[in-house]
């Protein structure tokens, strides 16, 4: 769960420091991650079969809607501002988890989840002055959220109820988020906009795509089978502070006293939804 926040935390940072359109960003981060994860699959002796295709056919293509939003915020909008949005997810799934995975967090775990969402909300919007966006920067960052909760929500659907690989699990994910990227990059994509992307780009990318995807999405999609949802989605809370840490001297975002103070908080509130015992109607 360490490698998956610190991973993560440092996707929001790097992917700001691509310069190409959104869909041309998210067509080569995944046209990188799914060779690379069906060669690991093949060379383990694995496959990628229609079963698991049809699985992975939902959460795939919401998943690359997402980056697609991502990315598309991120050139509306700071880092901190995405983070915010994204940091009422553990909310959602507190609701969500009891219909869907007949998880039922205590009291003590719901309060906490909530002193732990202030704490972000805290560290993110601390930044005063320096945290900007437009409306629609705002709003892509909701669809963001959104369309990430669908993904995290169907991956520890399936991670719950069989015992799937994790890299078969995300090899077939990278490949339906490439292919949902195919048709809009068709109708929004010129040669011009294609021409953008290139220098540095070519490095960030292969960072985002083989360090918060191949690595950080493989070790979640494990994480799923032992850690109840709405626990684990109030773990990657942390992620923001690794976001908003980088975000600094990348971007010149400033810490401020009140982040710091909001990152205790938040650390303090994922510290004790550690040390509650795991109620035995989980999964």
């Amino acid at each position: 769960m360490g490698l998956v926040v610190l991973s993560w935390g440092a996707g929001p940072p790097v992917t700001k420091l691509i310069t190409a359109p959104p869909l041309v960003g998210v067509l080569v981060r995944f046209g990188l991650s799914f060779p690379l994860l069906f060669a690991i699959v093949y060379a383990r002796g694995g496959q990628v079969n229609k079963e698991l295709l049809r699985s992975t056919a939902l959460p795939g293509i919401s998943f690359g809607i997402n980056l697609i939003f991502v990315f598309a915020a991120l050139q509306e909008a700071t880092v901190a501002v995405l983070s915010t949005t994204v940091a009422i997810q553990p909310a959602l799934l507190l609701i969500l988890a009891g219909p869907i995975f007949g998880e039922r967090p205590s009291r003590a775990h719901v309060l906490w989840s909530v002193v732990g969402i202030a704490g972000a909300a805290i560290v993110i919007l601390g930044a005063g002055e320096a945290v900007r966006a437009s409306a629609l920067g705002v709003g892509l960052a909701v669809m963001a959220m959104l369309t990430f909760s669908v993904y995290f929500v169907l991956t520890r659907i399936a991670r719950s109820t069989s015992d799937v690989d994790p890299i078969r699990w995300m090899a077939g994910i990278n490949l339906w988020a490439f292919l949902a990227a195919v048709p809009p990059s068709f109708v929004w994509v010129g040669r011009s906009e294609l021409a953008e992307f290139g220098g540095t780009d070519w490095l960030w990318v292969v960072v985002l795509a083989y360090l918060t995807g191949v690595v950080g999405h493989v070790a979640m999609s494990w994480v799923h089978g032992y850690i109840e949802a709405a626990r684990s989605s109030l773990y990657l809370l942390a992620m923001h502070l690794v976001a908003v840490g980088l975000a600094w001297p990348v971007h010149d975002e400033p810490i401020t006293v009140i982040q710091v103070l909001g990152g205790a908080v938040l650390l303090g509130a994922v510290t004790a939804v550690i040390r509650i015992p795991v109620s035995n109607d989980s999964p």
